[in-house]
């Protein structure tokens, strides 16, 4: 009886798994780099009214993200925080409810785990994008963004 149990919570946690990657679209255009990363432990500072904490050990990693006209990061979330700040050119985030804002050159926006979103370059130029990312410990390069986020039903946005 557990063998069963146990072998029908896989088949369903597999094919959750296969429906979700199936569903996630991935990125196309964009290209990002890993410029640098260090590991901070838990940590707890409050300054000029500003807080930063973390629950328990997290790493802090710099990226570069390029995307290219037309191109879009995907439909995604990440597995903590993270900051974007936009250097050039300028992208259409999409939230779950497909509600899009622009942001240009100076600008930035946050995205955090529980918030799927996408970021479009609808320009003419390539938008470079430097991105903040606070994340567990021993998290992948891979793992800075989690691509099992579907393409909500009523937003057609790629």
């Amino acid at each position: 009886m557990r063998r069963a149990i146990f072998l029908v919570v896989l088949g369903v946690s597999t094919l959750a798994l296969v429906v979700g990657a199936a569903l996630a679209t991935p990125p196309k255009g964009a290209t990002t780099t890993v410029l640098t990363r260090a590991t901070f432990g838990t940590f707890a500072h409050q300054n000029s009214g500003v807080e930063v904490k973390s629950k328990r050990e997290a790493d802090v990693a710099i990226a570069k993200q390029v995307i290219e006209p037309g191109g879009s990061s995907g439909w995604h979330h990440h597995p903590a925080v993270s900051f974007f700040l936009v250097k050039s050119g300028s992208v259409t985030a999409y939230d779950k409810n497909c509600k899009k804002t622009v942001y240009k050159a100076g600008k930035g926006f946050i995205e955090s785990s529980d918030h799927p979103g996408l970021v479009r370059n609808q320009g003419k130029v390539d938008a470079v994008i430097y991105a903040t990312h606070i994340i567990p410990t021993n998290t992948t390069e891979e793992g800075f963004r989690i691509d099992d986020a579907p393409k909500p039903k009523n937003c057609n946005v790629k």
